[in-house]
């Protein structure tokens, strides 16, 4: 068994966002019983996560950095939290991904994602403390200064990866299941 599935996996949501489309905190929004927020703790628990936090005003890990966006989110906690760890990123606004959508992720030695989806995203215990950012930098550019691995999204999954930022998106939601 290697080092990177012998580590602690912890799940990281990003509730970060303004929300300025939707018009609300999409965190809050309740459906199919539970607020996208509990979804996403749920599927990254689902998944194997032994711990979930929250990054964003209302979570464990406020951002500090100002809006600058998910990246410079999961890299500060990424460097507060023990370097043993690995880390599960999903965002609040995802709530078609579930568990199987996550597993081909986990346990790789590289930091992977699908392709045209930065987020989720997989990044192994120790891996993140390599990274030196500069002032500005997004996901792809976090990604890419991990040598991640990028995996094939199958068309039959493709629909679970869209982001609910409208109320038309969260209107569609039901539809798309269907």
């Amino acid at each position: 068994m290697s080092e990177h599935e012998n580590s602690e996996l912890v799940g990281l949501v990003l509730a970060g966002g303004q929300s300025r489309r939707m018009g609300r905190d999409k965190a809050g929004m309740r459906w199919r019983g539970q607020t996208l927020l509990e979804q996403a703790q749920s599927c990254l628990q689902a998944a194997g996560c032994s711990a979930v936090h929250v990054l964003g005003p209302k979570g464990d890990f406020p951002d500090k950095q100002g809006q600058k966006g998910p990246a410079h989110a999961l890299y500060d906690v990424m460097n507060a939290l023990d370097s043993k760890r690995a880390f599960l990123a999903l965002p609040v606004d995802m709530p078609l991904i579930d568990a199987s959508d996550l597993s081909a992720l986990i346990g790789a030695a590289r930091a992977r994602a699908y392709r045209d989806h930065p987020l989720p995203a997989f990044f192994p215990a120790r891996l993140h403390t390599k990274f030196e950012p500069p002032q500005h930098f997004s996901m792809r550019m976090l990604l890419e200064a991990y040598e991640v691995d990028w995996l094939e999204l199958p068309r039959s999954r493709a629909d679970h990866f869209a982001n609910i930022n409208t109320p038309e998106d969260f209107a569609a939601l039901d539809k798309a299941l269907d």
